[in-house]
């Protein structure tokens, strides 16, 4: 007997399935949306990764670490620029906080750190929290935005909330999101790095080619794979106004030429709808006559 499945977003009952891969014995299939252009994994998904919260220290290899910091810094400093100019008064030196939703290690609150933010973070792995604390004192381990404040001992506002390679893992984004309204700042700046969607058939193609197994696209674990359209309407009907979707620089790797082509091709793509990575920029929509 089959099971009717909708889009998470927009409702649609005419999703298509594109692709299914297994883990565990368990296979996961994601479906594309044509009404709102997501791709999602639909069906039975454990609410958080275990493959993530059951991170140990051992798994905090150097590789693991480099991920997330050496990695990313081109983007980090690409977010910085941009936050600079959306917050003329923080561009000016005026002193920003930011809270960093999946903080693992505290890669990119080290970056903040140095770049003059006070920082907070929380992450479901404690085991990465045991890393980040050594250097920011106020990150705890946590799921949600009210287990962390309630662990913090106060409710507090922040100027920017980040969530660096986060979103695409959250089962359920809009209560996610109806909690980074109530804690952003009136003026305050909501950011997400997200890998892109519009890759995905091509991907497929080359699978198929290749007669490979498995594209490698983890939907037990990335749930959603958004595109611009998909990112400027959950953001609407969750009540963001969107500042700023464009491809982000690329996480860099060790050179070689592979790395190379890869490079050029992010950047090639990184204007298009198949930028392989989107950074969304968004702020509290205010309601009329506020």
């Amino acid at each position: 007997m089959s099971t009717k499945v909708a889009c998470k977003l927009c409702g649609s009952a005419d999703v298509k399935p594109i692709f299914s891969e297994a883990t565990r014995g368990k296979q996961y299939t994601s479906y594309h949306c044509p009404d709102c252009d997501l791709y999602q994994t639909l069906g039975d998904v454990a609410p958080v990764s275990p493959d993530y919260i059951d991170l140990t220290a051992d798994d905090l290899t150097d590789d693991h670490i480099y991920l997330q910091r050496a990695h990313k810094h081109p983007a980090f400093r690409e977010w910085l620029s941009n936050v600079r100019k959306f917050d003329e008064a923080f561009g000016k030196g005026e002193s920003r906080n930011v809270l960093d939703i999946g903080c693992g290690v505290g890669g990119f609150l080290d970056f903040a750190a140095e770049n003059g933010l006070r920082t907070y973070g929380f992450d479901a792995s404690k085991s990465q929290v045991d890393v980040a604390q050594r250097q920011h004192a106020d990150v705890r381990n946590a799921i949600t935005l009210q287990d962390y404040m309630q662990s913090l001992g106060q409710d507090m506002k922040f100027d920017f909330i980040t969530m660096w390679d986060v979103f695409e893992h959250i089962r359920e984004p809009f209560p996610l999101l109806e909690d980074v309204k109530r804690y952003l700042t009136p003026n305050g700046i909501f950011f997400i790095s997200v890998p892109g969607g519009g890759p995905i058939p091509t991907r497929m193609k080359v699978q198929k080619l290749l007669k490979q197994q498995s594209a490698g696209l983890i939907p037990w674990e990335h749930v959603f794979y958004h595109t611009r359209r998909s990112l400027k309407i959950v953001f609407r009907k969750a009540g963001f106004q969107v500042v700023k979707i464009s491809g982000v620089e690329p996480y860099i790797r060790t050179m070689s030429v592979h790395e190379g082509i890869r490079r050029v091709a992010h950047r090639l793509l990184k204007k298009t709808p198949y930028a392989f990575q989107f950074g969304a920029y968004a702020r509290v929509k205010r309601q009329s006559g506020r």
